[in-house]
């Protein structure tokens, strides 16, 4: 991951998918790993923490989804003390919108002062809208494709397809520039 992303216009292809690929896990199991150590801390010590993970690229169906499993201690603080605030779901249709991005731009700012993270961040806020708006075209085009009639070949194609979602965003996290994360999204 680092060679690849560290001189992104020296690759493309099958080394620029592989890297972002297990850049996702990388960040994961980085992720996932330091809260686990943390949970096995406080248990040591008497302390009962909340599991901070849940199996995120292996159930999530949505992008909405993944991030209801992700860092669920920070996704739960932004929603209590961002989207709450804002108004969340209660003010409307576009405001609903905006809080949803706003709320998921400043998670990404958050993350560091990099245009880099606040756009990894936004994008994520806008996959959700993105979701939101296509809800029922989903819905009809699973029906027409006979997809329905597969419940579990239907999860497993929203966890994929989820999955990829969150590599193709993570490339604007893990990226140096905006200018090698549109490269790596382009050239993979």
């Amino acid at each position: 991951v680092d060679q690849v992303y560290g001189n992104p216009t020296e690759y493309t292809g099958i080394p620029l998918i592989v890297a972002t690929l297990f850049f996702a896990i990388q960040a994961y199991c980085d992720f996932s790993g330091y809260s686990d150590i943390a949970i096995g801390g406080a248990q040591v010590m008497g302390f009962r923490l909340v599991d901070n993970f849940n199996k995120p690229f292996f159930y999530s169906t949505s992008t909405a989804d993944l991030w209801r499993r992700w860092h669920m201690s920070l996704m739960s603080w932004f929603r209590d003390y961002v989207y709450i605030p804002l108004g969340g779901n209660r003010k409307g249709k576009w405001r609903w919108y905006l809080n949803i991005f706003i709320t998921f731009a400043l998670s990404g700012l958050w993350h560091g002062a990099k245009w880099g993270v606040i756009f990894w961040g936004a994008i994520n806020g806008v996959y959700i809208i993105i979701s939101i708006w296509t809800q029922d075209l989903r819905k009809s085009l699973v029906q027409w494709v006979g997809l329905d009639r597969f419940p579990a070949l239907h999860k497993v194609l929203q966890a994929i397809i989820t999955f990829l979602l969150f590599c193709i965003g993570a490339t604007l996290f893990r990226a140096e520039s905006l200018s090698d994360a549109y490269y790596i999204v382009t050239h993979l």
